[in-house]
């Protein structure tokens, strides 16, 4: 005798009053299959890998940073922004805004950005201030979706004064999700520039709306 399928004989239980069990249906889940099933295909490809992150965290050199990570704006357009800060000399601080356009489907565990933003560094040496706009790429490699990640990033800045100065910033990020909400995360970044190099390493927290 042929054995069907769970799903066959549930499918077939659930889909009429002619059994008399529509009513007792309380999976908001299996309601919407029955109303319309979905396009799981089309929702893999667009369901972020790398979720939006609300980020705070503590450096090395006695810093602390706050960040916003890809909140999206579009099909493959986010936007990221951050704030850091020492704490010893409340004058050296960095901050900028960058919008990235993924090349792949938001769902690829691989993804690749390029980046275009505005963003300033505040610098002890002789009171230099740094503004102008910066350009270049953000990848990320998603170990398990919204749960660990790899993420990198290469800035250039052009500052606008004085412009013999050139910078450039790379970040590596790894995160881990301790839950649904809440995930922890590594930061190194190194920071060269004309007039001074710098790197430093951050732990922090992350908050998944």
């Amino acid at each position: 005798m042929p054995r069907w399928p769970a799903w066959a004989n549930l499918t077939s239980t659930a889909q009429g009053d002619t059994l008399g069990v529509e009513g007792q249906i309380d999976s908001p889940v299996l309601r919407r299959w029955l109303q319309g099933p979905p396009n799981l295909l089309e929702e893999i490809r667009n369901t972020p890998a790398l979720p939006t992150r609300l980020q705070a965290g503590f450096e090395s050199a006695s810093a602390w940073r706050i960040a916003l990570q890809d909140l999206r704006l579009g099909d493959r357009l986010t936007l990221s922004g951050d704030y850091r800060q020492s704490s010893e000399n409340p004058v050296v601080r960095q901050y900028g805004l960058e919008v990235r356009y993924f090349l792949a489907p938001m769902g690829s565990r691989f993804n690749l950005a390029p980046q275009l933003g505005y963003r300033a560094l505040e610098l002890e040496q002789e009171n230099r201030r740094l503004r102008g706009v910066s350009y270049g790429a953000f990848v990320v490699l998603s170990l398990a979706l919204q749960a660990a990640d790899l993420t990198a990033s290469y800035t250039w800045l052009t500052p606008q004064e004085p412009r013999e100065v050139q910078v450039t910033l790379a970040e590596l990020t790894a995160a881990y999700a301790i839950s649904p909400s809440f995930r922890l995360a590594a930061r190194y970044s190194l920071r060269h520039s004309t007039l001074a190099r710098e790197s430093s390493f951050g732990v922090g927290l992350e908050w998944i709306p």
